[in-house]
């Protein structure tokens, strides 16, 4: 019976591979067309990324003995969600949901300046980007806890030493930035009444 397998194999293999006729070799770039997906993770980012509708979010900025408070307004429309805060004005950003991408777009008086493409899904320990960097996805909380404040499902990505915190259906409760000047921690979180 091995025997009679074999000779088919062998037989399927020459048929399907022709005889000499053509000289030209063909060679196909398979990375150009298949797409590549980035709807493999089982978080979705734009869920935890930005509030599930319109919200103002009142924030605490603090750097060592300095406060800021400050309003964070979000506007949701479709599949895009505007954030403009009092405390620079003439900047805005951009959340846009698309098929195969999060792009997050950054404006400074009406003219774009920068952007980033965020990875739809990932999983714990995936980078975010889609475009190389050091920002993965660190953790996710079912409860979250600090200074006092309980949150609950948060993640947090984390960019080099500065990690994040988003909370699903809320947005950035939190960020913590290490300061290599004076050696502080700059923080900017959320303040809830």
């Amino acid at each position: 019976m091995q025997y009679r397998l074999y000779v088919f194999i062998s037989i399927l293999i020459l048929s399907l591979s022709g005889c000499g006729g053509a000289t030209e070799e063909t060679t196909v770039d398979r990375t150009q067309s298949i797409p590549k997906s980035y709807h493999t993770g089982s978080i979705s980012l734009w869920n935890y990324l930005v509030p599930a509708g319109d919200t103002t979010n009142n924030y605490v900025k603090t750097n060592g003995e300095q406060v800021q408070k400050y309003r964070t307004r979000y506007t949701r429309e479709a599949n895009s969600v505007t954030e403009v805060s009092d405390l620079s004005k003439n900047e805005k950003t951009v959340y846009r949901n698309g098929k195969e991408s999060i792009t997050v777009l950054f404006y400074t008086n009406g003219q774009e300046n920068g952007r980033l493409e965020l990875k739809p899904t990932v999983d714990i320990g995936d980078i975010v980007t889609i475009k190389k960097s050091d920002c993965t996805l660190v953790k996710l909380w079912d409860d979250f806890t600090y200074q006092k404040q309980n949150f609950k499902d948060v993640i947090e990505i984390r960019c080099g030493d500065t990690p994040g915190y988003y909370q699903k259906g809320v947005g950035e409760i939190l960020q913590e930035k290490h300061l290599a000047e004076n050696g502080k921690i700059e923080t900017k979180m959320i303040s809830r009444p």
